[in-house]
């Protein structure tokens, strides 16, 4: 029996596995073939969603009242339902729309964030990143027991097919992306989110921009020079006005 009753923290909650959270649940949930349970913990975390795949929990896609309680104080607590449902339906994925066209650059972020971090947590995994002693010993412990090296999700795996279903879609994704950087609209797009997004306002410079797309001023055609000075000058003009 789950107790319902308990203070959970966040390590709590992120371990509880399928079946405790279906007992807890007082809705169930199917997104995008993901069964996401909403249970209220009451106190700090109130009423949360949780995720799993495979009956393995996604805990990473996983969202919690007190990031919005801002919305519950205005809307209640159906807005607060309704705000998980539209998120989860813009960040989880079907097989069949990881293999389907990517429309914009959004879309392409969303995808290739799901496939390096969230699908691979319905399988077993051992991450390759741990900070201390007693997590390197850990890792040595159980190293050998997943053999395969796992490069989108910087990972280990117990069976290669995981990592080739991985890389169809992230064929798929990367083909599609290499589509967006030919389109100049679509490209400045692209290069205006990462201009934000690494705050070109205030620092007028644009390579750590151009670095987090996986290109060199070299690499530019001269319209896409042209397109990276614009957006930049805008970001910086709007930052100063």
């Amino acid at each position: 029996m789950v107790n319902t009753n308990k203070d959970y923290t966040i390590s709590d909650i992120e371990n509880l596995t399928y079946d405790q959270a279906k007992e807890m649940a007082i809705e169930t949930l199917n997104i995008k073939g993901h069964d996401c349970f909403l249970v209220d913990f009451g106190g700090y975390f109130g009423k949360s969603i949780l995720v799993f795949k495979n009956k393995r929990h996604i805990h990473y896609a996983n969202d919690y009242e007190l990031h919005h309680e801002w919305l519950v104080k205005e809307k209640g607590n159906e807005a607060l339902k309704e705000y998980y449902i539209k998120k989860l339906n813009e960040i989880l994925f079907t097989e069949d729309e990881l293999l389907e066209h990517i429309k914009d650059y959004d879309e392409y972020t969303r995808k290739d964030h799901f496939i390096r971090d969230y699908w691979i947590m319905r399988y077993d995994y051992l991450s390759i990143f741990g900070i201390g002693d007693e997590a390197q010993r850990e890792f040595d412990r159980q190293k050998k027991f997943y053999p395969f090296y796992d490069q989108f999700s910087f990972c280990y795996v117990k069976s290669e097919e995981i990592i080739n279903e991985q890389a169809k879609y992230m064929s798929n994704i990367e083909n599609e992306y290499r589509k967006l950087r030919e389109d100049l609209d679509k490209f400045r797009e692209m290069i205006s989110y990462e201009l934000a997004n690494h705050e070109a306002c205030i620092t007028g410079e644009a390579d750590d921009t151009l670095d987090a797309l996986g290109y060199r001023w070299s690499d530019l055609t001269n319209k896409q020079v042209e397109i990276v000075k614009e957006e930049l000058q805008k970001q910086v003009d709007s930052y100063y006005l």
